[in-house]
Formats: C-alpha cells, sequence, structure tokens
C-alpha cells in the first residue's frame, strides 16, 4: 500500500516539474518606431498586430483612407488594403 502511495506522489511530483517547463516565445515588435522592427507585418492580416509590442501612437489605416498630416516621430503607421493585409509600415 505505501509503494503505490509513494508512486503516486512521484508522478504527481513529474506533472508538476513538466508543467513548470517554461516556453521561450520569440516577441516582436518594438516600443519605438522602427520600421524595420515590424516588417514582418507586410503581407500578413491586419489582426497579426495583436500579440505585437507596439509603441504608444499606433495608426491602422486602409490603402485608401484619410489621414492626418501630423507627424509624430513614434507613432507607427499601418497601411492595409481592402482584403486587411498589410500592405507597408511606417512612422510619423
Amino acid at each position: 500500500m505505501r509503494f503505490g502511495f509513494l508512486t503516486a506522489a512521484g508522478v504527481a511530483g513529474l506533472a508538476a516539474l513538466a508543467a513548470c517547463k517554461e516556453e521561450k516565445v520569440a516577441v516582436q515588435g518594438s516600443t519605438s518606431c522602427d520600421p524595420a522592427a515590424f516588417e514582418f507585418l507586410v503581407g500578413q492580416d491586419k489582426s497579426a498586430l495583436e500579440g505585437v509590442i507596439v509603441p504608444e501612437m499606433v495608426r491602422v489605416l486602409g490603402e485608401n483612407d484619410p489621414a492626418t498630416m501630423d507627424y509624430h516621430e513614434n507613432r507607427l503607421n499601418v497601411v492595409h488594403n481592402a482584403d486587411g493585409k498589410v500592405l507597408k509600415v511606417s512612422c510619423g
């Protein structure tokens, strides 16, 4: 009886260790506006922005949408087509 309890405890311990294993996830993007850090978005759906580290200011625009001409050095501009595919990223 005691052997069964120790075996069960050992299995539970191994399961707990396996659960603690950290997965390394590559986080992409930047907190500053650097177009090179966001080039991976080009060709992807605009929803790819979710989970990406972005600057405080982000502007997502359709390719024919009107936009203000004010310049913000740290604003990320993401331009997409009618299908939602990212065409370009820029700062300003």
